[in-house]
């Protein structure tokens, strides 16, 4: 991969391309940043992407400003921990560049699905807070009659999601211009919904448990935890319901899970396969971010665990992080149960099903 990359001259896009979203791709890249093997797949997709476009079997451009608006609105978005905006990191920021900034020629998002995927506990809630609350607010601008979903496995988990965007919401629209925004189109944040009463634009909290998804076309659909979920049944009624809508977005939501059969497993090597055939146009409106161990070995590499617990390279949030990590997993070997530790801390996927 690295040598791929270097065989490559790709100082054109690096210097056109000064956004936050390419300076990661790049820094990942050049080793600067500590990464796994898909996250450096994903980093070199990129920049050969960029190097793409305007080819004629390459229907997709990058838009800085596209860019930069998903990153202008996070910083009003607030941490509802907190109450105050978080400054985002280097590899959030590329989270957001790549669902917003690449867009097809028509102007809507390339990304028709996405896969983001990390350890535990790295802030995977208050990123996709952000997403949907922009695309809620953001994207519906001049539109009507719009559906968007916040879904997980079951009620708890879902209402988790949304109850961390009603709260954000509720705090943006405290300030100009978002405040008379609210007004002008009588925004109503109810408890399993919030509308938009002069136009419609509804975002709803469904759970996969109850699976209500058929009469709807969502413009952008969150499913978290979705690594738990058995059957594809349910997620393909989200799909076929978006195949008309012009700037969809299904964006799937999770750490490793026990069961390696799964459909985001299976998803995942899909992606993971596409951007290792980086010649092949088979999966380009797929998005593939995956934050995670490169072996099983790293479990007794502490210094290798920024590969999927990205938050350890925040200086404030190291040592108790990686004390944490540390007891989990010594617990876990003390208990049997190291492979607990290895699906959710590590993010990485066993060969087998763990009883």
């Amino acid at each position: 991969m690295i040598e791929e990359y270097k065989s490559i001259n790709f100082s054109e896009v690096i210097n056109k391309y000064q956004d936050k979203g390419t300076q990661y791709a790049v820094s990942v890249l050049e080793g600067q940043t500590e990464s796994g093997y898909l996250i450096k797949l994903a980093a070199f997709r990129h920049l050969r992407d960029l190097q793409r476009q305007g080819d004629n079997d390459f229907p997709f451009k990058y838009s800085v400003k596209q860019a930069n608006n998903i990153l202008k609105f996070a910083k009003i978005a607030p941490n509802v921990d907190t109450g105050e905006p978080t400054k985002l990191m280097p590899w959030q920021e590329f989270i957001m560049t790549q669902l917003i900034g690449w867009r097809s020629l028509d102007g809507g998002k390339r990304f028709s699905r996405a896969i983001v995927s990390v350890a535990r506990g790295q802030g995977k809630t208050y990123l996709m807070a952000i997403i949907m609350s922009y695309s809620y607010l953001m994207e519906t601008l001049g539109l009507e009659n719009q559906d968007f979903l916040v879904a997980s496995i079951n009620f708890k988990q879902t209402n988790k999601l949304f109850g961390y965007i009603k709260s954000m919401l509720r705090k943006i629209v405290e300030f100009e211009p978002f405040k008379s925004y609210a007004k002008e189109i009588d925004l109503s944040i109810q408890t399993d919904q919030i509308i938009m009463k002069q136009k419609n634009n509804v975002m709803r909290a469904i759970s996969h448990e109850s699976g209500q998804y058929d009469s709807f076309h969502f413009t952008t659909a969150v499913v978290d935890e979705i690594g738990e979920i058995a059957s594809r049944d349910k997620i393909s009624k989200i799909i076929s319901g978006q195949v008309k809508v012009k700037n969809r977005q299904f964006i799937q939501i999770s750490t490793s899970y026990p069961d390696p059969t799964v459909p985001f497993h299976e998803d995942q090597k899909m992606i993971q396969q596409a951007m290792e055939q980086d010649w092949n146009r088979d999966a380009d409106s797929y998005l593939g971010l995956i934050w995670a161990q490169d072996s099983l070995d790293e479990t007794f590499k502490p210094e290798t665990w920024t590969k999927s617990n990205p938050l350890l390279n925040l200086e404030t949030e190291k040592e108790v992080l990686m004390q944490g990590l540390t007891d989990k997993r010594d617990s876990d070997m003390l208990a049997g149960m190291i492979s607990d530790f290895q699906n959710k801390n590590l993010n990485m996927w066993l060969q087998e099903s763990t009883n």
